[in-house]
C-alpha cells in the first residue's frame, strides 16, 4: 500500500516555488539579503524537483519491469502445468 503524498511534494508545486524565488530574486525592489536567499531557495527548489523526477521515473522502470517479470512468471507456471497436466494423462492411458 503507498503512503499518501503530500501536496508539497508534487512537481507543480515545486514548479510554482522555482518561480515565485526566481521573481523575488528579478525584482529590483527586494532587498539584497533576500534576492540571495531566493537564488538559494529556488536552487534547492530545483535540485529537488530533478530528484524527485528521477526517482518518480525510476520507479515506474521497477515497477514495469516487475509486472513483466511476473507475467514471464506465470507464464513460465502455466505451461509447466500444462506439461504436467498433460504428462499425467499419457501416464494414465
Amino acid at each position: 500500500m503507498s503512503e499518501k503524498q503530500s501536496y508539497l511534494g508534487t512537481p507543480t508545486t515545486l514548479a510554482v516555488m522555482i518561480v515565485a524565488a526566481v521573481w523575488t530574486a528579478a525584482s529590483s525592489g527586494t532587498a539584497p539579503y533576500a534576492r540571495v536567499l531566493a537564488c538559494v531557495w529556488a536552487g534547492g527548489a530545483a535540485v529537488n524537483l530533478v530528484l524527485l523526477l528521477v526517482r518518480r521515473r525510476r520507479d515506474l522502470r521497477a515497477a514495469t519491469q516487475a509486472a513483466a517479470d511476473g507475467a514471464d512468471a506465470k507464464d513460465a507456471e502455466g505451461a509447466r502445468n500444462a506439461a504436467d497436466a498433460k504428462a499425467a494423462a499419457d501416464a494414465d492411458r
